[in-house]
């Protein structure tokens, strides 16, 4: 199919970078190990791959992959002529780089994602003529600092993260960011853009501390220290959420009565149970669910089929079959044995989130809540939107707010979004982010 999965399942494809120390990118090792890995492909090398990927299963299912990609793109296109220049970009404890190849038509450039092990995650191929990545927004406020921060959930569990703090503060208020489904580094990293950068960056200035830290199932991708049998919205995001929570409330410089949990989508939908076990003083949803992503995924899959106004039959295939393991998931007599399931998932996931109830939740909890829908949002939608208000419209310290002119990723642009948008580098708007920070503040 044309089209990849969507932004709940499969939010993999994703670039960072922050004002950091001036390196010759040119001489940085990650670039120097692109060049070696496409160099490789371009002499043709026997088992020119092997050495640049993980022993693991899931590692040598993207080795395949890998070949399977370079392979189309040489029958496709040629040889390569020229390796080009190289760009780097941190993606929390991982680094991605850019490399401009040439080949007989044109230029293209291959994107890789690197562990810390310096094996390849990840491998694609755009079409830009230039590499690029990120662009910081213009600093008004420089007076703050960047602390490398490790917490370790579980004793198997160490997640990388940063600690935004605003100088000459003594007690500073904090805020908990909170990544959605999938792998997602401490930036929320979505394309060609970094969401969580972005609020990060504009509640720092204003004088609140941010923390923000990389996802489990982004730092261990391919060597698990946990069974997948056990995952759900628990041990992917729940429980080090609330562990990161009471990590700022232990820490000397944060005000622990001002700490604020920002969830966003399904960080959001699992803010209201993160909110109930970790107690902070505020909760912001960013286009969170109402109903189970089960049911919302068929869907989004529908709608991208539709945007170029023909689905074909290997879409129309897809969707059937989604609305079909939607139903068998939802059917009462769905259970841990159950061999149905989506790909890299098991049952207990799915069990989980049928049966999780964020709206219900949310009733509970007493502290101000904050919620925030884009209307050209194609993943989460007004229907989700509509349920939140309905379900929250006694609660008196709840407010809702629709920004008409923001997608998923509460950037600005027109009309509906479609799955291309994130290759736009762009940045949260300046609506949503004022928002966010006067109810935190």
């Amino acid at each position: 199919m044309r089209t990849k999965f969507c932004f709940f399942l499969t939010i993999i494809f994703t670039i960072t970078v922050f004002a950091q120390e001036q390196v010759d990118k040119e001489i940085h090792p990650y670039a120097k190990l692109s060049k070696k890995f496409i160099g490789a492909v371009k002499r043709n090398d026997p088992n020119k791959n092997s050495r640049f990927f993980d022993t693991t299963q899931i590692a040598r299912l993207i080795e395949a992959q890998t070949d399977k990609q370079i392979d189309a793109f040489t029958k496709k296109h040629g040889p390569i002529t020229y390796i080009e220049k190289t760009e780097i970009d941190t993606q929390g404890c991982k680094i991605a780089s850019a490399t401009a190849v040439k080949v007989k038509e044109g230029k293209y450039i291959w994107r890789i994602l690197f562990d810390q092990a310096e094996r390849i995650e990840r491998f694609e191929i755009d079409t830009f003529s230039q590499p690029f990545f990120y662009q910081m927004p213009a600093l008004q406020n420089k007076n703050f600092t960047r602390k490398n921060i490790s917490i370790q959930t579980t004793p198997f569990i160490t997640l990388p993260g940063y600690l935004y703090m605003p100088n000459n503060v003594k007690k500073a208020p904090a805020v908990v960011l909170v990544h959605g489904s999938g792998p997602n580094s401490m930036n929320e990293d979505v394309g060609l853009n970094k969401v969580f950068l972005d609020i990060a960056l504009n509640l720092v200035q204003k004088g609140i501390a941010v923390f923000i830290y990389d996802k489990r199932t982004y730092v261990y991708t391919t060597n698990y220290p946990y069974p997948l049998d056990s995952m759900d919205y628990y041990s992917e995001t729940i429980n080090d959420a609330v562990y990161a929570v009471h990590f700022l409330k232990q820490q000397t410089t944060i005000d622990s009565s001002k700490i604020t949990v920002i969830g966003h989508s399904l960080g959001a939908m699992c803010g209201p149970k993160i909110a109930e076990l970790s107690q902070p003083n505020k909760l912001v949803l960013l286009a969170p669910a109402a109903r189970p992503l089960v049911e919302i995924l068929p869907e989004q899959i529908e709608y991208i089929a539709n945007l170029d106004g023909i689905v074909t039959d290997d879409e129309k295939r897809q969707i059937t079959q989604l609305k079909w393991l939607r139903d068998k998931i939802l059917d009462q007599n769905y259970n841990l044995k159950s061999k149905i399931t989506l790909p890299g998932t098991r049952p207990k996931y799915w069990i989980c989130d049928k049966n999780f109830k964020p709206t219900e939740i949310a009733k509970k909890i007493t502290k101000p809540i904050l919620l925030l829908q884009g209307g050209r949002d194609y993943n989460v939608v007004k229907k989700d939107f509509d349920l939140w208000n309905d379900a929250m419209q006694a609660q008196k310290n709840y407010k809702s707010v629709w920004l008409n002119e923001l997608d998923h990723l509460f950037m600005k642009g027109v009309g509906m979004a479609k799955p291309i948008d994130i290759k736009t580098p762009g940045h949260v708007s300046e609506v949503a982010n004022d928002l966010i920070y006067n109810f935190v503040k």
